[in-house]
């Protein structure tokens, strides 16, 4: 219990001030309406274990949380009975929240019982901590870094590794529900010739499918949930994949290929969600997304608006132009050809413009965090770059 309430604490903390439940999908898209609503004195109920994944929701049943079974060892208090209809037929459900008052989302009253979980070694009173005031308008300290000492700093990043497959390969992905709380593990088919952002382990391969496209990623996308790489990541056998170069398309094999809205003042501010980010797919593929600024990072892999399949790639100095089929709805393309497929070209500019952010802290020096200035359609975007391993 001392470890699950841990990580009950430490996900509980990011919830604050950020208004993790309020709904942002139209009621009527879920088929649920809310029929009443009632408050009641905050009581401790637990999870009914089921081998079956099942998870809570949100008010308006349109978002999942997290999967139950992840923390069906826990204690929560009851606040409120929700009554909702779905067809016809009437379900109740319990607003959940931890002994400190976070908030959990609403679990269908058949799946908790009445009382404290008998696992359950800790049975904290229910002492909700006060709001916090946080506001989203903080800023984090970001420092300019010359061309020069970049270039010297660049050694020491992670670098990308790329794998291409052999076949078509089935495999088990890794899904998540809106809290990366509990894991999903999705059928998923990886076609002959995709290229993966990975790295080899004995007779294995661990990817990281969060940088796939979404054609790739739709039985996850279908079932409402976000790829993450988190709990190790996917794999599969390495003897189906190929060790290829760093793919033209993407930026410097220090980057995952994720770009996000605005310059100096977006990183800044990067407690809040760029409102556009892009994904160039390790796949070859640009993808486009719209966030809302105080929703949480896994949004920056829910299944994207647009999906525009790469077709060639041409590097010309600091620039990489990238030639789609179709042109990229919001950003500045030129047409190229009439006919064939490398009709319109969009110019991806690293402009050379780097900053770091430090993490140290009173307790551990951790290496700074940098990021680059990107032109990307004609939008400023930041990439952020890998990690340089810490040594504790």
């Amino acid at each position: 219990m001392f470890k699950t309430g841990i990580k009950v604490t430490a996900i509980a903390a990011l919830l604050l001030g950020i208004g993790l439940f309020s709904s942002t999908t139209a009621h009527a898209q879920s088929g649920y309406k809310i029929t009443s609503t009632q408050d009641v004195t905050p009581e401790p109920y637990y999870v009914v274990k089921n081998p079956e994944t099942r998870y809570s929701w949100n008010k308006t049943h349109t978002k999942k949380i997290f999967v139950l079974k992840a923390l069906d060892d826990v204690s929560w208090y009851v606040t409120q009975k929700v009554t909702l209809t779905q067809a016809g037929k009437s379900i109740l459900y319990y607003h959940i929240l931890d002994s400190e008052g976070f908030d959990w989302g609403y679990v269908s009253a058949k799946d908790m019982r009445k009382g404290f979980n008998p696992i359950d070694d800790e049975r904290a009173d229910y002492q909700p901590v006060p709001n916090s005031t946080w506001n989203g308008k903080e800023t984090v300290p970001i420092n300019p870094v010359t061309q020069r000492t970049f270039t010297k700093v660049s050694k020491q990043i992670v670098k990308n590794q790329y794998y291409r497959t052999k076949k078509a390969i089935k495999i088990k992905a890794y899904f998540s529900p809106y809290i990366t709380v509990g894991v999903v593990t999705v059928p998923t088919t990886l076609p002959a010739g995709t290229i993966v952002e990975g790295e080899k382990y004995s007779k294995w391969i661990s990817f990281n499918i969060t940088c796939l496209s979404r054609g790739i990623l739709q039985p996850g996308y279908h079932q409402g949930l976000w790829p993450t790489k988190d709990y190790g990541g996917s794999s599969a056998l390495a003897k189906n994949f190929k060790r290829v170069s760093h793919p033209d398309y993407l930026p410097k094999s220090i980057s995952h290929g994720a770009l996000y809205l605005g310059s100096l003042s977006a990183i800044r501010h990067a407690a809040a969600l760029s409102k556009q980010s892009v994904q160039i797919t390790s796949d070859g593929y640009v993808e486009v997304r719209q966030n809302q600024p105080w929703a949480r990072p896994i949004v920056y892999t829910a299944k994207p608006k647009v999906s525009v399949k790469i077709k060639r790639t041409r590097i010309k100095g600091h620039t990489r132009y990238l030639y789609l089929a179709k042109p990229l709805k919001g950003f500045k393309t030129t047409k190229v050809r009439y006919h064939g497929k490398n009709q319109y070209r969009l110019a991806f500019v690293n402009q050379q413009r780097t900053y770091s952010r430090s993490q140290a802290t009173d307790d551990n020096d951790y290496p700074p965090t940098y990021y680059g200035i990107m032109s990307f359609g004609g939008k400023t975007f930041y990439t952020e770059y890998n990690e340089i391993p810490y040594d504790d």
